[in-house]
């Protein structure tokens, strides 16, 4: 293969010239006939995906003439510079500008069997900053020439936003506190509304046993890493203390105790809403440009409605009420579900000495072990580089692509389950590759195996599988199959409902139903509702991971910005 950096360089001048002379068909010329755009903000304020020429070539004709697109140059910061990739491509970092912002992207580039060129494969394209509106960055941290305390000039700033917040925020877990982290960086003046008493209390009332299953660097928090000896993953009370030290460190303004009361109204002229916040039992109005959403994409906790509930003498309960094992020892015990949570749930009560444990899956699951998504998380977010650059380089592949890449990957992602699977059929569990073929890592936009498997083959937790439970008895529960089985405790890992149905409760049906689903992918394989327009003005949802709201925090912070710069209509 050619020098790396010169296969960039060579493709990068074509696309530039073709791109600042707005010349769409030589702009499409440098992709593959099947290759990729994916726009982040810098053609429309929006996040688009489009594969083939037709569609990428209908895009540009409507936008690169507005874009202006120039200063084009290949980006060599460590951990950006031209690299194979996709076993015989290369992968390369570029920059750009536009009349009023500065621009980052990555291109992966193969060979067209056709012409012999280095053509695109997909070429990801963001904003990266406003012009005159860039992050801040560290301070100095002295004052007035050290004649101005800290304690003064954090309580002036405090008190200032809090009198009047550009942005209100609900929630502050991860995607709240990134959020809020993103906009003190870019000058948006914003509160966090926590309904909890203590920053990081959601985590600590999930079950005991609770550890993040992904790397800390994909887990790592917006601008504050983990100490070097940081567990590898993340147990439930050390992530809800990193939460609320984070919280202190990143100078967030957050109101505990605190919700905001129904219903907030939005005036269309002055493009303000109307809120009024119970803050620890005290009425306050705020009048903010916007508000985002931050409580996740779960609603609230979904039990099925099961005849004879109310006869059973045992304990029911969804999965985020179950706080340990420890009362059902020697207890005959049932999980509904077959997912991350319902493992960790069974693992639990066998170690935990509970008599029987059997865990009900109704279809099939897409399970893989813990070795393998270790190895991903190594390979996509490695501990010896900036989490700003994987969070990069993860974003440049549309999800479409990488769907379509992973599915040619079937039988060898088979392959390497075999061990694992190999224990969980013995156990009676059934088993799918992704709802396409595709894998477990796409489930997340189910489930990771965390030492469940053994348990299963080895017949310590029981499978149950295809049926669901018909009815309850006095003593048990009745299956659709009419088998009947004895139980002490029933616990429903069975998901949650749509966030969007408790949000009425605050802000009325009719506003609700303006916005769009929160969380999925759309037909372009984008991220629905989150960290775009909602439907309804001045109203945002923010949700995700630790990696996904660290990322895409950027993107809303940016269209906000740009909307109080007037830069969107």
């Amino acid at each position: 293969m050619a020098d790396l950096q010169t296969i960039a360089e060579t493709w990068l001048s074509a696309f530039a010239v073709a791109a600042f002379s707005v010349d769409v068909a030589a702009t499409v010329d440098t992709f593959l006939p099947d290759g990729w755009l994916r726009d982040a903000l810098v053609f429309t304020w929006n996040t688009r995906s489009l594969e083939g020429h037709e569609k990428i070539a209908a895009y540009l004709r409507d936008t690169l003439p507005s874009a202006h697109l120039s200063n084009f140059k290949l980006d060599l910061t460590p951990g950006l510079q031209p690299e194979v990739v996709l076993e015989s491509g290369v992968g390369a970092a570029f920059t750009f500008e536009t009349p009023r912002c500065l621009g980052r992207g990555y291109v992966y580039l193969l060979k067209d069997g056709v012409s012999a060129r280095w053509k695109a494969l997909s070429v990801f394209m963001s904003v990266a900053e406003i012009k005159g509106h860039e992050e801040r960055g560290y301070e100095l941290g002295t004052y007035g020439g050290h004649t101005i305390s800290w304690e003064e000039v954090n309580e002036a700033r405090r008190s200032e936003i809090e009198s009047g917040p550009y942005a209100v925020i609900i929630g502050a877990g991860q995607t709240g506190l990134h959020i809020a982290s993103r906009f003190r960086q870019m000058d948006i003046p914003s509160i966090i509304v926590e309904k909890h008493q203590t920053v990081g209390d959601q985590w600590r009332q999930r079950y005991p046993t609770l550890s993040l299953h992904t790397t800390k660097n994909h887990h790592t928090l917006l601008y504050q890493p983990y100490p070097r000896n940081w567990p590898k993953y993340t147990p439930r009370d050390k992530v809800a203390d990193w939460l609320k030290q984070y919280a202190e460190s990143q100078d967030l303004i957050v109101w505990t105790n605190s919700y905001i009361q129904p219903q907030p109204t939005y005036d269309l002229v002055k493009k303000r809403w109307r809120i009024l916040v119970n803050r620890n039992g005290i009425e306050v109005e705020l009048h903010p440009a916007h508000i985002i959403v931050a409580i996740g994409t779960l609603g609230a906790p979904w039990i099925p409605d099961v005849p004879g509930r109310d006869e059973f003498k045992g304990d029911v309960l969804h999965a985020c009420k179950y706080m340990g094992g420890h009362p059902y020892v020697g207890q005959d015990t049932i999980v509904v579900g077959a997912g991350n949570t319902a493992a960790d749930i069974c693992q639990d009560l066998s170690f935990q000495g509970a008599r029987s444990v059997t865990m009900v899956q109704r279809s099939s699951t897409c399970i893989v072990s813990s070795k393998t998504v270790a190895t991903q998380m190594a390979r996509a977010f490695p501990d010896d580089v900036p989490y700003d650059i994987c969070d990069f380089k993860f974003a440049a592949m549309p999800i479409n692509l990488q769907r379509k890449l992973a599915r040619a990957q079937e039988s060898v992602m088979w392959e390497r389950e075999k061990e694992l699977h190999d224990q969980l059929r013995k156990g009676g569990l059934k088993l799918n590759m992704g709802r396409d073929g595709s894998g477990q890592h796409f489930l997340i936009f189910e489930r990771i195996d965390v030492g469940c498997g053994p348990l299963i083959g080895a017949g310590k937790v029981k499978v149950k599988q295809g049926v669901e439970i018909k009815c309850f008895t006095k003593s048990g529960v009745v299956f659709t199959d009419d088998s009947e089985k004895e139980a002490d405790l029933v616990v429903f890992a069975t998901g949650y409902m749509d966030p969007r149905q408790s949000l009425k409760e605050t802000f009325g049906s009719r506003l609700m139903e303006q916005t769009s689903p929160l969380w999925g992918l759309d037909e372009e394989g984008e991220l629905r509702g989150a960290y775009k327009p909602t439907g309804h003005p001045g109203l945002w949802y923010g949700a995700g991971d630790f990696a996904i709201s660290r990322h895409l925090s950027k993107q809303l912070a940016l269209q906000i910005k740009a909307t109080q710069l007037g830069m969107i209509p």
